[in-house]
This record gives C-alpha cells, sequence and structure tokens, in this order.
C-alpha cells in the first residue's frame, strides 16, 4: 500500500505501533538505570556504610514509568496476560467472537482504569501533593505517566478492536 493509498485509520495504527514500540524500548532503558540505582544503593549501604537516601524512591519512581509506557505495546504485540481457553476448545466462529467480547471487555475495563488514574492524577495536581519520601516531589510531577499510558493502551484497544472489522479474518 502506497502513501497515497494508506488509509486515515492505517497511519493512525501504524503511529499507535511506533509510539508503543518506542515507549516499551524507553521502558526497557529504565530497567537498566533501575539496576544500576538499586546495585548504587547496595553499594553505599553495605560497602560505604552510608546509605544514600534517594535511590529507593527514584528506582520506584522509574518502575512506574516502565510498567505505564510499556503497557500500550504489550497490548500491541498481544503478550498481555489473557485466557484464551474458550478460543482453545471452539476455533472459527465462536473463537471470533469471544476475542470481540473479550476486546469490549478489555475497553470497558480500561476506560473505567483511566477515570480512576485521572481521577488520582487530577486530585494530586489540584492539591499540590508533595511525596512523603524524602525526596519531596510532587506527586503529579510522577503520576501524570498513569493517566498518559492507560489512555494510549485505550486508545490501541480501540484501534485493534476496529482493525478486527476492517480486516478479514
Amino acid at each position: 500500500m502506497t502513501a497515497s493509498t494508506e488509509s486515515r485509520f492505517d497511519r493512525l495504527e501504524r503511529l499507535l505501533a511506533i509510539i508503543n514500540t518506542r515507549l516499551a524500548e524507553v521502558s526497557g532503558w529504565l530497567v537498566l538505570v533501575i539496576a544500576l540505582l538499586c546495585c548504587y544503593g547496595v553499594f553505599t549501604r553495605y560497602v560505604l556504610g552510608d546509605p544514600d537516601t534517594w535511590s529507593f524512591e527514584v528506582a520506584a519512581y522509574l518502575l512506574c514509568f516502565v510498567v505505564f509506557f510499556a503497557i500500550g505495546n504489550a497490548l500491541q504485540d498481544n503478550i498481555h496476560v489473557r485466557v484464551d481457553l474458550l478460543q482453545e476448545l471452539f476455533p472459527g466462529r465462536f473463537a471470533q467472537v469471544t476475542r470481540i467480547v473479550g476486546d469490549l471487555i478489555c475497553l470497558a475495563f480500561l476506560w473505567i482504569f483511566f477515570l480512576k488514574v485521572w481521577g488520582v492524577f487530577h486530585d494530586s495536581l489540584v492539591r499540590g501533593r508533595i511525596d512523603e519520601t524524602t525526596l519531596g516531589w510532587p506527586v503529579a510531577v510522577v503520576q501524570w505517566v498513569m493517566p498518559f499510558g492507560v489512555a494510549l493502551t485505550l486508545l490501541t484497544q480501540a484501534v485493534m478492536l476496529a482493525g478486527r472489522f476492517r480486516r478479514k479474518p
């Protein structure tokens, strides 16, 4: 398919795939940073005998970024947790129907999840909450990734579901 015949839907699908893949790559690099921070924390505590006060908190915050940056890619690449028992027992048309029903349930869950994490983020932003660790950072600086990641995953799920109807089985 050439660029001139590519539909808006196909461009959206391709753009989402690129964004999800890049964010998953960022997540991978963040895992490396987390590992290095943990090594640093162990070194300062047990080798130097003077534990730092920030590496664990930063690693925990980065882990939040890892999860919410990677969930869209996990959904897109079909590597997320799900139960395929009905599709294996009843292949064919029934499997297609259960896959669509599963996608709709996933969409509903992601919408509810988005509303919840948006509420948490918005509350922290409006109240100007500061974390209770030694860092003393505004909580919203970290929490923005939750609604961002869930919204991107919700959009990915909606596009995947629409794609099921656009393509022939």
